[in-house]
């Protein structure tokens, strides 16, 4: 489905911006990222993005995990949307009682042959609970699940509990006041991508955009860290995957800088 067409049936519904939906579109069909874990789905218009990119590739699956009390509270549900634009066949949701790391728990498990656990993904997105202590693991468990060269991507780059003060007092099952002054000011997403994603020793490129954290798992040797600004990221991004494919397929030729 062109992006035109999923652009307008899901029009006015949160809580992906525009342009991320369009670079996340474009980031699928360009890398063919047929295999996609998505860990918190709300309203479902990002998965409808991404299973109308997976339409346009010919196939594929996307697993989209959520909390169980959460399958009342969006409307439109995601089950609902993706119907509307006739896209259900390429997503599995699963609500779970207690959040998505129990799910990546099961995934391990049921991908585990001797000593090791075979890949499955070539994309994910962490868009759930923006908690240090939930989404720092669920990084680790779904690298587990990632493919060499796939990518993960963060949502609510600078989100902090401060700041949903006002709207609300429970977030995932994190009661705000009974954390302590830091964690309620400081944006734990941020948190777990410098020091935990940035670190790791399985990834090395790095891109951010707004309120979005990405990262390509490459153990490439060089680390690069790239902050663009929105209006510009999809032409910057695609010109540096391309410098990134020649180097890749030229070895020896000099290498071409980022812009």
């Amino acid at each position: 489905m062109k992006f035109e067409t999923i652009s307008e049936l899901v029009k006015g519904v949160p809580f992906i911006d525009p342009q991320n939906a369009r670079y996340l579109y474009d980031l699928i069909i360009r890398e063919r990222l047929s295999h996609i874990l998505e860990l918190g789905i709300a309203h479902g218009t990002g998965t409808c993005y991404m299973a109308a990119a997976v339409e346009e590739l010919g196939g594929g699956a996307i697993t989209s995990v959520d909390l169980s009390e959460t399958k009342l509270e969006f409307r439109p549900s995601p089950e609902e949307q993706l119907a509307k634009a006739n896209l259900s066949r390429f997503v599995n949701i699963v609500r779970m009682q207690t959040g998505y790391n129990w799910f990546l728990h099961d995934e391990i498990r049921r991908r585990t042959n001797g000593s090791g656990c075979t890949p499955e993904y070539d994309l994910c997105i962490i868009d759930g609970s923006k908690n240090w202590t939930i989404d720092g693991c669920a990084f680790f468990l779904a690298d587990k699940l990632l493919k060499d060269n796939g990518w993960i991507i963060f949502d609510d780059y600078h989100w902090t509990y401060a700041d949903a003060d006002n709207r609300r007092e429970v977030t995932d099952g994190i009661t705000h006041r009974s954390l302590s002054e830091d964690e309620r000011v400081v944006p734990h997403v941020k948190e777990i991508f410098e020091l935990l994603v940035t670190q790791h020793p399985s990834y090395s490129r790095f891109y951010r955009t707004g309120n979005w954290a990405i990262a390509q798992k490459t153990a490439s040797g060089e680390k690069t860290y790239t902050i663009v600004h929105r209006e510009n990221f999809a032409s910057i991004f695609g010109r540096v995957l391309a410098a990134v494919k020649h180097r890749a397929k030229h070895p020896a030729a000099p290498a071409q800088s980022a812009p």
